[in-house]
């Protein structure tokens, strides 16, 4: 029998025995432990960790102020952060392309493949013991703020929920190629998530083998958790969501450009002539205001604005703000930040006078990128970073 039909055999034979296991009414954990003592643990498709429709929330006890768009996508109101510099794991946006799954620390590898002189298989044990590195980061989904695009683009409809910045712990994956040999031909590796078959981003090996690329199990100090890619995910500063495969189970190094679906075809950019014009890569220049909010009520006097900037381009290095409507602007303070990768925190202060206005803030980067007052449409939403507008009435 060949390879592809052993696995074949396994995965139908699993999916069997958890349907009939589920039906005997066994929880997914006791599923999971069954599956692995009958060698079935990692090579097919996993034990879901929730139920079907089950509120992610509840499930995984997160914050519950999270934003439910559907049940895999949960957004982070930024006001919820009270100023806080790194968003709170349980606080954390989710954006899940399947279900949640219930994967073993214990029997978890990564399978380093392909194009490279010495194949590896490393267990979470292994990776620990390997180079060790923590970064400050942000992470954004490719679509966050899609909801301002007019009309309408396809998609979950984020209002600006879908990001946050974290303190990641792992291992650079540039020292996991280099021990396994990256051969000259190489062009991309190939990411495999252990949520299905088909969850694969193609990543140029430029940007595989740059320092902040990194193989994480840690997150704000704790263990990954199960429904942020838990036990391990890529992380790829600075570049949209997709990118960085939660649930990660193989690296394969290939001599030739990808062209899977979520290089090719759904993460790419598609104007309103239905063109696909380049996937989506790094994250443009962006900054939100955090409070007040928009359609707040504030007493006059004294009052601050803070927010949050960022760019999948480099640091931050300015940030104004507009308290009258956008005719004058000035610089606000940039109050604390943490690197290239991470966003920063800004603040202003503001004699706020009676009567209705808006706010807006800016944010310009080490590219000399500054955030446009509008951005181009496209059909499925990605990339919107135009300066947003903060109504609020002054009491």
């Amino acid at each position: 029998m060949s390879v592809d039909a052993q696995v074949s055999t396994v995965r139908l034979s699993r999916r069997l025995l958890v349907q009939r296991l589920a039906a005997a009414g066994f929880s997914a954990p006791v599923i999971g432990s069954i599956l692995a003592s009958e060698g079935m643990a990692q090579e097919a498709t996993p034990v879901p960790a929730a139920e079907p429709g089950a509120d992610l929330r509840e499930v995984f006890d997160l914050d519950p102020r999270l934003i439910q768009y559907n049940t895999s996508n949960y957004g982070t109101p930024l006001d919820a952060l009270d100023g806080a510099f790194l968003t709170p794991n349980e606080l954390f946006y989710i954006r899940n392309n399947g279900p949640v799954p219930d994967i073993d620390p214990g029997t978890w590898r990564l399978q380093v493949s392909g194009a490279v002189d010495t194949p590896l298989e490393l267990s979470l044990d292994d990776l620990r013991q390997r180079d060790v590195v923590t970064s400050t980061s942000f992470l954004e989904c490719s679509g966050n703020s899609r909801s301002h695009f007019e009309p309408i683009a396809s998609g979950t409809q984020w209002g600006n929920t879908a990001v946050g910045n974290a303190e990641w712990t792992g291992t650079p994956l540039h020292a996991i190629l280099d021990e396994a040999g990256v051969q000259d031909n190489a062009v991309e590796i190939v990411s495999q998530g252990g949520d299905f078959a088909e969850m694969q981003r193609g990543l140029p090996l430029g940007k595989a083998l740059a320092p902040e690329t990194m193989v994480v199990w840690a997150m704000n100090g704790e263990e990954l958790p199960v429904v942020h890619g838990g036990p391990v995910r890529l992380l790829v500063p600075g570049w949209g969501g997709i990118a960085s495969t939660k649930w990660l189970v193989g690296i394969e190094v290939i001599d030739h450009v990808f062209q899977g679906r979520l290089n090719t075809d759904s993460y790419t950019i598609v104007d309103e002539f239905d063109r696909r014009l380049r996937p989506v890569r790094e994250m443009p220049v962006k900054s939100v205001i955090a409070t007040p909010v928009a359609g707040g009520e504030l007493n006059a006097g004294e009052q601050v604005i803070t927010g949050y900037a960022w760019s999948g381009y480099g640091q931050v290095t300015q940030v104004e703000v507009s308290t009258d409507g956008g005719s004058e602007w000035s610089e606000a303070t940039i109050v604390e930040e943490a690197g290239r990768q991470s966003w920063v925190k800004f603040g202003a202060t503001w004699d706020a006078l009676p009567g209705e206005t808006s706010l807006y803030a800016r944010a310009t980067d080490e590219m000399t990128m500054t955030q446009p007052f509008a951005v181009p449409w496209n059909a499925r939403g990605y990339y919107y970073n135009a300066v947003f507008e903060v109504p609020v009435t002054v009491m």
